[in-house]
């Protein structure tokens, strides 16, 4: 018995159990169901290489299943932290977005992205973890993250920021309930999620320009051109943090940096040529000169200042992540407003203009095709070859070509790639772990994709709370959550709506998914009325209260798995 009670059917490949050990692996590959389109068949690995007729051998591949499921969430994380958010925040000054702009689309975009393409490359099969693992990570961000942001660091929260993003929250999780109340959605429906999300931007922007003109006619902060009173300012709003000016574009701090970078822009409190000055006063470069000593130093999966800085847990975690750094760092181009020279590095950036895109069309077989009689690998490698001589020959190793800024929209696009292939390999495994472990779609969703998923902005938002922008990290428990649930759930629904015959599609959303969103109301709301009543202050025992929402909500989804307690969607009536 599986998804709530339903009766497995033969042609599921969860029916593998109930097949002789010694048939199972002939029968798994024989089973459609069993079978990947594309990457690993991780259910064939399983079944016939780890063998159910030999148990330790394997329990030892269901420990490495779990672990290789571990190690594509550091991927995905790191892919966002590291290579998509300072590329992000270089695209949204060179559109010169305002930052509140760029919080709620760009930036948000690049925070979201594990959970946006994971429900993208999901297929329909996989409805039930992508809408449970949206809806479950949206209550873990609002209460578990938020509440912890607030125990860590209590705070005075911004109102108007604030009701703003939570009645808009409130509001789309209202209207998808609307919409999948009978399990059918239109392509309209899944257009309006869109929709919704666009006049929530247009809500930003209005509020923005109001708050710009009362600024400005008011002049409340006025600009400084002198380093000692921009320090005495500072220590004086009790922020005891700037980033560093940092050797290299990627290190272990790099979404903090350039998150403390933006707040620090958008309070008017970071000038360029102070920056600068400060930064130079501050510390010495550890850069190599040198334009092969410059490459091996930005292209070494570790770099020396986190690995002289770290404890043995981020050793650890440097040393397992070494194989795919070395891959990114040697492909996805990152340009960085704190590091220096903003990442430039003359020969690894030239070598990606020739690899970059010769990878990506290499993965989507590309290169199979012919132009005319030509073959198109013989056209593109040539091309692509040319251009990265000529940027060699035109460029300085010491100083920052203008064309720079277009290295970011490259970098974007190949680690939009790397996020993408990364997500749908996540949902093969969790696919996988489901056919073995019997646990539902839906519950799979609620915890290891969701934690997977949101762990990250976890450990982000609480250090950035930390460190003194407490306000930062809140916010973006938020805005954040319902730019992944809204365009998660409009573009995945849409896109399949658009192919299929009618303009609609047939659901299954699980008898645990009304109890996800009955949770994320009732975070919503306990957040709400408890901030109202405390004038907006974010005190401990908020925190605590919403830890209370979110571990009830985690032990009333494992009672219902284990039949302990009926789901909350569960309809109980004879007929």
């Amino acid at each position: 018995m599986r998804y709530g009670g339903l009766s497995i059917r033969q042609d599921d490949c969860s029916y593998v159990w109930q097949i002789p050990a010694k048939e199972r692996c002939e029968w798994v590959k024989k089973t459609p169901d069993c079978d990947a389109n594309y990457g690993l068949s991780y259910t064939q690995i399983l079944f016939c290489t780890f063998t159910t007729e030999n148990p330790p051998l394997f329990i030892l591949g269901c420990i490495l299943l779990i672990l290789w499921l571990l190690y594509l969430f550091l991927i995905l994380a790191t892919t966002s932290d590291n290579f998509f958010c300072p590329s992000l925040g270089v695209i949204s000054t060179v559109f010169r977005l305002s930052d509140n702009i760029a919080g709620v689309t760009i930036l948000a975009f690049g925070n979201g992205a594990p959970d946006i393409f994971t429900s993208l490359a999901s297929s329909p099969d996989d409805s039930m973890i992508m809408f449970t693992e949206l809806i479950g990570a949206g209550v873990f961000v609002t209460a578990l993250i938020a509440g912890s942001v607030a125990a860590f660091s209590p705070f005075q929260v911004h109102w108007k920021s604030f009701v703003r993003d939570c009645t808009f929250y409130i509001l789309a999780t209202a209207w998808i309930c609307y919409l999948v109340n009978d399990q059918i959605i239109h392509l309209w429906e899944a257009l309006s999620c869109i929709g919704l999300y666009a006049l929530f931007i247009t809500t930003v922007v209005l509020m923005q320009i109001y708050d710009s003109r009362e600024e400005n006619r008011k002049n409340r902060f006025p600009k400084m051109v002198d380093v000692e009173i921009l320090r005495m300012f500072l220590a004086n709003r009790d922020i005891t943090y700037q980033p560093h000016r940092r050797s290299r574009a990627v290190n272990l701090q790099t979404k903090l940096d350039v998150a403390i970078a933006k707040e620090m822009e958008r309070n008017k409190l970071d000038q360029e040529p102070l920056e600068q000055k400060v930064f130079e006063e501050k510390e010495k470069s550890s850069r190599p000169k040198g334009l092969f000593r410059e490459f091996l130093f930005d292209v070494s999966p570790i770099n020396i200042d986190d690995w002289r800085s770290g404890n043995a847990f981020l050793k650890t975690v440097l040393l397992i992540r070494t194989p795919f750094m070395f891959f990114l760092q040697l492909c996805v181009p990152v340009v960085n407003e704190t590091a220096e020279k903003r990442g430039w590095s003359k020969l690894l950036n030239c070598l990606q203009l020739f690899l970059t895109p010769i990878v990506v069309l290499s993965f989507f077989k590309a290169w199979n095709s012919k132009i005319y009689t030509v073959p198109s690998i013989a056209l593109g490698v040539p091309i692509f070859a040319g251009i990265a001589i000529i940027v060699f020959l035109l460029t300085s190793a010491d100083k920052i070509p203008y064309f720079h800024n277009g290295f970011a929209f490259l970098g974007f696009g190949a680690a939009m790639f790397v996020v993408y292939f990364v997500a749908g390999e996540v949902m093969l495994v969790l696919q996988c772990i489901g056919y073995v472990s019997g646990i539902s779609d839906a519950m799979l969703g609620i915890t290891f994709l969701a934690w997977g998923n949101s762990i990250g902005d976890l450990i982000s938002n609480v250090t950035i709370a930390k460190k003194g922008f407490p306000r930062m990290g809140y916010a973006a428990c938020f805005g954040g959550p319902m730019f992944n649930t809204l365009l998660g759930l409009g573009l995945t629904y849409g896109i399949a709506a658009a192919r299929a015959e009618g303009n609609l599609i047939q659901i299954r959303i699980s008898d645990m998914a009304p109890g996800c969103l009955a949770f994320l109301f009732c975070s919503l709301l306990a957040s709400m009325i408890y901030l109202t009543a405390t004038g907006f202050l974010a005190r401990r025992s908020y925190g605590f209260l919403l830890y209370t929402i979110y571990f009830s909500f985690i032990l009333i989804c494992f009672l219902s798995e284990f039949h302990v307690i009926h789901p909350l969607g569960t309809d109980h009536r004879p007929d």
